[in-house]
């Protein structure tokens, strides 16, 4: 059965089998029925499949009559779409392996955060579903930021935004996928009787600006679209379809809506009507937003007209953004600026142990690394959750190691 599920998934045994860590014949003897999955491993391959573990331990003559819609799960079926690569495909298992580990490591520290399901029902629950899908993304915007620390004070979430979805229980990732078209998707992970909401933003095409902005929009897919299996949003899409347009609404709303707009002119001194290209980066910098959701919610505000729009979203702010953000600098540039090693900064959350290195969520590793310190799981288990040789995670936090082991 399971190299049943993987075909239909379009994903790769040798490939799957590196992502998970997992020598690749051993898989393989798995994958064709010749030894059977060890229960140890029948909880992680089903959370990574989508599929329950009875379906995958299923070897009666029944299962080999199961047609392709019997037993693929729905988040496969979108990923393997036209123009979609088995890069994005790794990809998701990748995120999905996450979800499982900080699943199992909320279950171990009991500090399981599942406040965003009450947020999404409240949602839901009050939003009009026969309204307009744009006035549905602003009101479900503003009954999100009523409902959470986002709507305390009228500045910028950007700096604040991915600490406060890991704070309510939502996992984001930021991956560069070069050769993928994805720029963001979201999905469900976790166990079908605990699901976990995921955001993902392909960080190879996007800014920290717009990155923020892919994340809110893909969180406005998962309040609304639960049933879907997954959420794809493609490179230079037309997104003028319904969920697209209510999404990006949801996502526009709650990063800047009129109040920060009016806070970020008004503290810095910019006339709308007045506009040049360091004004602009200014205000890109205080809100934590791209240039062209700036501008269009800008104009939705009353601040600024069509045509002041079209002519706005051709200034360069590239060079004055980089002088009063430090968000607009490249690794490189952060790194020579701040004094970091690129060790320090990116290495200690790079995967070794998968085929696809990815780096981790600085929230995540926190958690794992919070976890070892306060004796909740030992240093292997904390290198299996990192994706890393235990040795690797001695070296990487030594300090660390030695407080607690001593």
């Amino acid at each position: 059965m399971l190299q049943k599920i993987l075909d239909m998934a379009g994903l790769d045994p040798r490939a799957c089998a590196g992502l998970l860590g997992i020598d690749p014949d051993v898989f393989l003897s798995w994958a064709s029925g010749q030894d059977t999955i060890p229960e140890s491993f029948m909880a992680l391959l089903a959370a990574v499949l989508a599929v329950s573990p009875s379906i995958l331990s299923d070897a009666s003559k029944h299962s080999r009559r199961w047609a392709e819609a019997d037993i693929t799960p729905q988040i496969w079926f979108k990923f393997r779409g036209k123009g979609l690569v088995e890069a994005d495909r790794e990809s998701v298992v990748l995120i999905r392996i996450m979800g499982h580990y900080l699943n199992e490591l909320e279950e171990v520290t009991r500090q399981k955060s599942i406040q965003w399901k009450t947020i999404f029902e409240t949602i839901r629950n009050a939003v009009d579903i026969q309204a307009p899908v744009k006035e549905q993304g602003k009101f479900a915007a503003r009954i999100f930021r009523q409902s959470t620390s986002l709507g305390h004070g009228a500045t910028g979430a950007g700096d604040v935004l991915r600490g406060f979805l890991r704070a309510i229980g939502i996992l984001a990732v930021e991956i560069p996928i070069s050769e993928s078209i994805v720029e963001g998707c979201s999905f469900y992970v976790g166990a079908a009787a605990s699901p976990r909401p995921c955001v993902f933003a392909n960080s190879h095409h996007a800014t920290w600006f717009r990155r923020n902005v892919i994340l809110m929009h893909e969180l406005g897919h998962a309040i609304f679209e639960p049933f879907t299996g997954a959420s794809l949003d493609l490179v230079n899409a037309p997104g003028d379809e319904d969920i697209e347009i209510r999404a990006q609404s949801f996502a526009q709303e709650a990063l800047v809506p009129r109040e920060v707009l009016l806070h970020a002119a008004q503290s810095l001194g910019c006339k709308w009507n007045a506009l040049n290209a360091d004004s602009l980066a200014k205000l890109v910098a205080s809100t934590h937003v791209e240039l062209k959701t700036l501008l269009d919610a800008a104009q939705e505000a009353g601040f600024v007209d069509s045509a002041q729009v079209e002519e706005l979203r051709r200034v360069d702010i590239s060079s004055s953004l980089r002088k009063v953000s430090e968000h607009a600098l490249t690794t490189e540039e952060y790194l020579e600026k701040t004094g970091i090693t690129e060790h320090v900064w990116i290495g200690k959350r790079t995967t070794t142990l998968t085929a696809r290195p990815v780096r981790m969520p600085i929230g995540y590793v926190n958690a794992v690394v919070e976890a070892y310190q306060n004796r909740q799981i030992s240093p292997s288990k904390a290198a299996a959750y990192l994706m890393i040789e235990e040795n690797e995670f001695v070296q990487r936090f030594g300090d660390v190691y030695e407080e607690i082991e001593a």
